[in-house]
Order: C-alpha cells, then structure tokens, then sequence
C-alpha cells in the first residue's frame, strides 16, 4: 500500500469543516462537539502510532487488561455525560461495557481466534469498547428523548434504536460495503477465504456486544430515569405553580 503523505492529512483534515458548516446552517449545535472530536481524535491516533511499537510490546497479563480497563474507563466516562445522573450513569455503563467486551473477548480466546498477547488483545478490545460506547450513548440518549411513560416501552426502544446500525451493517455487508478488516487482510495478501472468516466473526461478535451492553444499560439506567423524573416532577410543578 502506498503511504498517506502529510499533505493529505491536512486535506482531510480540513475536509472535517465541510460537516460544521452543515450543522452551523441547520443550527444543529455541533460545530463544537465536531470541531474537538476530530481534533481530539487525531491527536489521539498519531500520539497511538507513534508508541503502539510499545503498548505491543506487553507481557504481563496485568498489564494488559490494566489497559483494557483504561480502555473502558474512558469510554464509559465519555458515555456518562449522556445521563440523567453522572456517577450512577457511569457503573451503569461500566458495567454495561465490561460485560460486553470481556465476555466477546473469552469467546475470541476460547476459540483460539486470539493468542494473548497485546498486539491482539488490545485492538480486539478497542473494538468492542467502541461498539459498546456508541450502543450504550444511543440508549442514554433515546431514553432522554423518550416521551412514553410505559416503562417496556421506553426500554424496548431505546434498546431497539441502539441496535438499529449494527444490524443494517450486517444487512448491506458484502454487497454495499466490503468492511475494513477483511479490505485490510486482503491488500496485506491474506487469501479472501481467510478474510471472511475473521471479518465475519467480527460482525457477529460486535452485534453481541452492541446487543449485551445496550441491554444492560437501558434495564438498570431506567431506574435512575424513572426515579429522577419521579423527584424532579413535584419540585417542577410547584415551581409552575
């Protein structure tokens, strides 16, 4: 593969204000959230090439799900301030993102898909925190917006929306899109047979994962929904009155 230049990063990089002129002429408000994730996202990524020599370079178990943990920190950390209550928030979503992605990760190595080893370990598990972390801020969100005071109801379409996009992923695979890893095994010279074994593991896997965290986030966070709007309802309708 040829390598990306300098010049092209930039170019890409410029093309981000594309978006930002869009959400500043529809008054969408996410010139901001846009303008620092890509900033933050970056940085974040050549700061990672730059020392992923090193993190690949761990031995010791405790090391390595030391950094997976720091992995789902911060992504439920990210996640939380979606919710109605932050701390709580956060174990939910801790939790909601640990089971996800450690019990995808035992079934990797139980299988012997994965050695342990860092190089292995540590991107599979970014993966999935990330699966995760979109899942799980779709079902905070949709549980804020949601209108409903039926509480299956509120949980099941929270639930239903934060699954939506993996399943249309899957939907369109092969046919409208040739996904990343098996594109990425191909140019490296794996043969295609080979690539669609693992890019197919991986799709299954992220639906389970997108699967178990957004259920767990949206049973336990409609407590702490419910019992807050249910503490906020009489303070507000006597400010009204």
């Amino acid at each position: 593969m040829q390598e990306i230049d300098n010049t092209a990063l930039l170019a890409i990089l410029l093309f981000i204000f594309v978006p930002i002129f869009v959400s500043y002429k529809q008054a969408l408000k996410l010139e901001k959230d846009i303008l620092w994730s890509s900033l933050r996202g970056f940085v974040q990524l050549l700061l990672l090439g730059y020392f992923i020599s090193h993190i690949f370079s761990f031995e010791r178990w405790y090391v390595i799900l030391g950094y997976v943990l720091i992995m789902v920190i911060t992504a439920s950390m990210s996640v939380s301030k979606r919710g109605i209550e932050f701390k709580r928030t956060f174990w939910i979503v801790f939790l909601g993102i640990t089971v996800s992605v450690s019990s995808s990760i035992c079934l990797w190595l139980v299988f012997r898909v994965i050695p342990f080893q860092a190089q292995y370990i540590i991107p599979v598990a970014g993966m999935f925190s990330g699966t995760a972390m979109v899942a799980s801020g779709v079902v905070l969100e949709s549980m804020k917006k949601e209108e409903s005071k039926n509480e299956k109801e509120i949980k099941r379409n929270a639930i239903k929306i934060a699954m939506i996009p993996t399943i249309d992923t899957l939907k369109t695979m092969g046919l409208v899109q040739i996904p990343g890893t098996m594109t990425g095994m191909i140019l490296a010279g794996a043969e295609p047979i080979a690539a669609v074994k693992y890019q197919i593991f991986i799709v299954f896997t992220l639906l389970v994962v997108a699967s178990i965290s957004s259920i767990i986030v949206g049973i336990l966070n409609y407590r702490v929904f419910y019992q807050t709007n249910i503490f906020q309802q009489p303070y507000e309708n006597n400010l009204s009155s």
